[in-house]
């Protein structure tokens, strides 16, 4: 339990809450930091909790946190098994998850909407929940997010004071409706750098969409490389300062999927480049991989996770 040293049931409950670990309005934070911080605090308070040393308000953040996981994997589309990611078998996972939106009306509604949809009219693109209000919006014109009956994610543009009419467009993850809804809403700003910007970091962002979806999966050896060398291409033709924050933690976290199989398998990173690419790899690119992955683990990583993984960059040989 050496990942829990120093972090009790009273650290969790001030450090761990959800709201210090994910904004979901805000993009602009990344999706590998976000996420990988929600899995560490659930493992490390579930770890807490199994050892009998938290109170029940410890039992109900890790509820909390369950959920939030859930919810992450449909705000951002990834693949997520709660066994797989977790080490919490599903059903006793969905327990919690179920516990904790027990205890919140606003939760629980999301949460059936994504489900058995008891509340919603199910499957109707007319029937949307409304998430909130992009903080980001302001003056006569607010920008808000929703949540349809097919699962798809909807944006309007809403003078003070009108009804609300809903684009009839839908988006795969929140992210998707997001960029839309400020491309929308470009023209009618007092600030808009310009339109390509904002296009090119919808379109890149659809490239990004499906290394999200499998931001979990473990690979190795030669297709670990072939990720590698497609997300350095599709990143080096980002033209948006979004499109290009994404793939630059797409990339750093490939690099440290490298990294991390050459380790286990006790070779060097250039054995590993070897079987998965034809082209020899210089030194130099060796060298950018190491450091990408020390930058995902400074950046992405949750400082409880952090220092054994640091530790295992540290028996890289390049």
């Amino acid at each position: 339990m050496s990942e829990t040293i120093g972090c009790d049931a009273s650290w969790h409950l001030t450090h761990s809450q959800p709201p210090l670990l994910v904004d979901y309005f805000d993009p602009g934070r990344g999706f590998a930091g976000q996420i990988n911080g929600l899995v560490s605090r659930f493992q490390t308070v579930q770890a807490v909790c199994q050892n009998g040393e938290g109170p029940l308000r410890l039992t109900e953040l890790r509820n909390e946190l369950a959920f939030h996981l859930v919810k992450m994997s449909r705000w951002w589309g990834f693949d997520f098994c709660p066994l797989g990611l977790t080490g919490v078998r599903n059903p006793l996972f969905m327990s919690y998850v179920k516990a904790h939106a027990a205890r919140s009306v606003e939760d629980e509604s999301l949460l059936d909407l994504f489900t058995v949809q008891r509340h919603m009219h199910g499957g109707d693109p007319g029937h949307i929940l409304v998430l909130g209000r992009d903080p980001e919006s302001s003056g006569t014109m607010s920008i808000l997010y929703g949540v349809d009956g097919q699962k798809s994610f909807r944006f309007t543009t809403r003078a003070n004071g009108a009804a609300i009419a809903w684009y009839r467009h839908s988006y795969p993850d929140f992210v998707s409706a997001w960029l839309a809804a400020w491309t929308y809403h470009c023209p009618a700003g007092h600030v808009c750098a310009n339109m390509r910007e904002h296009l090119a970091a919808e379109r890149e962002h659809t490239w990004a969409r499906s290394w999200h979806r499998q931001h979990f999966h473990r690979t190795g050896g030669s297709l670990v490389v072939r990720l590698y060398l497609d997300a350095m291409s599709q990143l080096s033709a980002c033209e948006s300062r979004f499109g290009r924050m994404e793939f630059e933690s797409i990339v750093n976290a490939i690099a440290f999927k490298i990294v991390r199989h050459a380790v286990e398998r006790r070779i060097a990173i250039a054995s590993l480049l070897a079987e998965g690419s034809a082209q020899e790899m210089s030194q130099r690119v060796i060298d950018v991989i190491r450091q990408r992955a020390r930058l995902y683990v400074g950046r992405s990583i949750d400082s409880l996770q952090r220092p054994k993984l640091e530790a295992l960059l540290d028996q890289c040989v390049p």
